[in-house]
């Protein structure tokens, strides 16, 4: 989420977890390795070694080039296939194929637990302010912890967290049992629901109906076979409509779709259904681990009020997961989800379509999709389409070869009636003849059902408007399209997407993060196109791009999970997400990637593997937001994101220059172009942290190649080549860079690198050139070529020595 803040989940893996021989062999210690991986999910600390996409070496204040690391104090060799590592000279820094290998059995560095969490030595966060250098924080590695905490120790952030800040949690003196307890905790075995409805007078009309297409979508299609689902409704009281049934069958489906209300009247009393629902999941068993999903549009005005059931929410363990189905439903909604570990969702019920109820519906299932290996559905496409009296309205949805059991094709409208004709991609046709075609009148549904497994294509549908009348007419259709996965060898993609906090105060943190995290098994999904839509109160939309690039919102590349920020808040109340992923040419599952994992013993080395994955389309439900203090206003405070990745990618002691490249960032954060680039250097790495607006800045005049003022738009790649006053030995020059708007806000300063300008000789990629040399000579001087080859190995060996003095002479 970012430095400091609480992630959103940790994965163990469960050959980790079961096999303990295999896990400590390849990360060491478990509670070390799980320590490292709670400190990313509970702290937001980050990695300190070297990453795909961060540098191995570099050049330190020192003048030296040194390993990736933290503490400085971690020892170690350099080798690069059994011999010393090489300088490049294209770059002033070892190869990528030289190895830092650290002292396992002298090594008595004590950090940090965030680097390489096997070394036995190590069993400390490493802290900017230890005295101890085996415990300082080494701010000069180019890690992720520097780049994204603005090169604090990971003990000092970790330090700056609720869990500690204000003097919580002090240590504890004296002796104390350190012995850990744990508290398995799980879902119910066996998926239980209770639909909690309401019924109340401001559903009349089409709340009421909406409400009745979505639930009967939810049980006939969505719920997945052998769970158990139950109906409340509640007004001024509630009503029990449905005990828990087993939904085994399409028969049991439809017994239970025929108890849900189509009458409203009355009071709200949201508290009075969740108790109801609370007794339904208590019949015969312990209602933990069972859910209750509650839908309502307005304020709870009769008692009992939401607070006053929170204690029994919360002693009966049950899950509660809130719908507000207008933003004039009850805030206090999100205290039940809060509580209770569960999700908030909103629809906005005055639109026509329903498309984003079905996406908030289809959410809660797949976002616990693990109970009995129950196979969730997945929301392929969703959209609202305006059908017309005056043509057919046509769409189409791909469908990949993961997917394509129990493909679900479903529209529904509120007023006129509608036929669909569906064609697949071999050619065969759906209409209101086939016996897939399902008509549900009184609820203004179509729903066409395959039998077989969908073939994998285009599918094209058509929409007719029947109407009667001459006049023009026209209304919106809802189109979901959902399937499942055809094999467990072929895992499908499959999308969880949330927000980095769906309640924000705007005069604290106008702004939010949406994720879309895509993953095809458990390999992260890259290179495809992701899109964010949040639509608001009032029924307009806003469509963000979300990137997976490492930069801005970003936090590392190509880990599967796409982020953007949103502050185009227009007022108070709340906001729905969705997110819309598509495949490209370029679109790829990553196996082996070493992204997102703890240092494994033997290295991090190993190839990414780019899997190309089949097109498709996938839509998913982001959750909401709810807006409170918000203010208009016409100040620009939104300045443009810290750059994150500056590198120096190539010195030339010739041209007494260094190449520089880094990712074009926005005016605001990830929003337009910014106004201008101030990029500075200083002899000293403290030259560029501590005092940047002193240090000298880059200059139109020292650009030898590239344009400062042609600024590209945010994730476009800017290079520029720099000439530099001098290069020499130990003459190292520092670079940092902040991008500033017209405003003059400034997105803070990038991460800090270095360039080598000392002279470093052309790499010895062998050292077969004096046995060539001898082997001639001795074939054409015979007995005298022993004279001959005794000068010409003195030479050769002047010539090498030299290389390392450019002013010297040969003799």
């Amino acid at each position: 989420m970012g430095c400091g803040k609480q992630g959103e989940m940790m994965v163990l893996s469960p050959k980790y977890v079961r096999d303990k021989v295999y896990a400590e062999n390849r990360y060491g210690r478990r509670d070390k390795t799980v320590v490292h991986e709670w400190g990313h999910l509970r702290w937001g600390v980050f990695d300190e070694y070297p990453t795909p996409f961060n540098p191995k070496f570099f050049v330190s204040s020192r003048d030296l080039i040194e390993a990736t690391r933290c503490s400085e104090a971690i020892n170690g060799k350099y080798v690069e296939n059994g011999a010393p590592c090489q300088a490049d000279p294209k770059t002033g820094i070892y190869r990528r194929s030289c190895d830092f290998t650290d002292e396992s059995i002298r090594q008595t560095s004590q950090t940090s637990l965030m680097y390489k969490q096997f070394l036995d030595s190590v069993n400390f966060f490493c802290s900017s302010n230890a005295a101890d250098e085996s415990k300082r924080h080494y701010e000069e590695a180019p890690n992720n912890q520097n780049k994204h905490c603005s090169r604090q120790g990971t003990w000092d952030v970790i330090l700056n967290t609720d869990d500690f800040k204000d003097g919580n949690n002090p240590p504890i003196v004296g002796d104390v049992n350190t012995n850990p307890t744990f508290q398995i905790v799980q879902y119910s075995s066996t998926r239980r629901i209770v639909l909690i409805l309401d019924t109340s007078g401001s559903m009349a009309g089409d709340p009421i109906a909406k409400l009745r297409q979505g639930m009967d979508q939810y049980i006939s299609s969505i719920v997945p076979t052998g769970s158990y689902v139950g109906i409340v409704t509640f007004s001024n009281t509630a009503v029990r409509k449905a005990n828990l049934a087993l939904l085994d069958d399409q028969s049991s489906r439809e017994d239970l779709i025929l108890k849900l209300p189509s009458r409203t009247g009355g009071s709200t009393s949201i508290g009075s259904g969740v108790l109801e629902g609370i007794q339904v999941l208590s019949f015969d068993q312990d209602p933990a681990g069972g859910f209750l999903l509650v839908v309502s549009d307005g304020n709870n005005n009769f008692n009992p009020d939401i607070d006053d059931v929170v204690d029994e929410v919360v002693n009966a363990g049950v899950i509660v997961d809130t719908i507000a189905f207008t933003d004039n439903a009850d805030t206090s909604l999100r205290i039940l989800s809060d509580v209770s570990g569960g999700n908030t969702y909103f629809y906005r019920a005055d639109t026509d379509s329903i498309t984003v109820l079905n996406e908030v519906l289809i959410a809660t299932i797949t976002d616990r999709s693990d109970l009995e290996n129950q196979d969730p559905p997945i929301s392929l496409f969703s959209e609202a389409l305006s059908a017309s009296s005056s043509a057919n309205t046509t769409g189409e949805v791909t469908i990949d070869k993961s997917v394509g059991v129990d493909t679900i094709f479903s529209f529904t409208w509120l007023d006129f009636p509608i036929e669909v004709t569906l064609n697949g991609p071999n050619g065969i046709t759906f209409d209101q003849s086939s016996e897939e075609y399902d008509l549900n009148n009184n609820d203004n549904i179509i729903t066409i059902r395959l039998t077989t497994t969908a073939v994998s294509g285009n599918w094209k549908f058509f929409i007719t408007l029947l109407s009667s009348s001459s006049q023009f007419q026209s209304q919106i259709v809802s189109v979901n399209v959902q399937s499942k996965q055809v094999s467990e060898d072929d895992p499908p993609v499959t999308i969880n997407s949330f927000v980095s906090d769906p309640f924000i105060d705007y005069q604290q943190d106008p702004y939010i993060v949406v994720f879309a995290f895509a993953t095809k098994g458990n390999d992260p999904v890259a290179n495809a196109d992701v899109i964010a839509i949040l639509e608001k109160s009032d029924g307009s939309d806003d469509v963000i791009e979300l990137y997976d690039s490492g930069t801005s919102a970003d936090i590392t590349k190509d880990d599967g999970v796409y982020s953007g920020y949103f502050f185009n808040f227009t007022g108070d109340g709340r906001y729905n997400v969705e997110v819309k992923v598509r495949g490209n040419q370029n679109t790829a599952a990553i196996s082996n990637g070493g992204n997102s994992r703890s240092y494994p013993i033997q290295g991090l080395e190993e190839e990414a593997v780019m899997i190309p994955v089949d097109m498709f389309e996938r839509s998913a439900s982001g959750g909401a937001i709810q807006v409170t203090n918000h203010v208009d206003s016409d100040i620009d405070f939104f300045g443009p994101s810290q750059i994150i990745d500056l590198a120096v990618i190539g010195v030339s002691y010739e041209r007494q220059s260094a190449t520089l490249q880094w990712t074009a960032v926005g005016d605001d954060f990830d929003k337009g172009k910014v106004f201008e680039y101030d990029i500075r250097f200083a002899e000293t790495f403290q030259g560029i942290s501590r005092n940047f607006s002193d240090a000298d800045r880059v200059t139109f005049d020292d650009v030898t190649n590239g344009d400062l003022s042609v600024i590209g738009k945010p994730g476009d790649i800017e290079e520029i080549t720099v000439r530099l006053p001098s290069r020499g030995d130990e003459v190292s020059y520092f670079f940092g860079i902040q991008a500033i708007d017209d405003a003059n806000n400034t997105g803070g300063l990038s991460n800090i690198v270095a360039a080598n300008l000392q002279y470093i000789p052309p790499l010895n990629p062998d050292e077969t050139d004096t046995a060539i040399v001898l082997y001639v000579v001795v074939g054409v001087v015979g007995a005298m070529g022993v004279v001959m080859m005794l000068i010409i190995i003195m030479y050769l060996k002047r010539r090498r020595r030299n290389a390392n003095n450019p002013n010297a002479m040969d003799i």
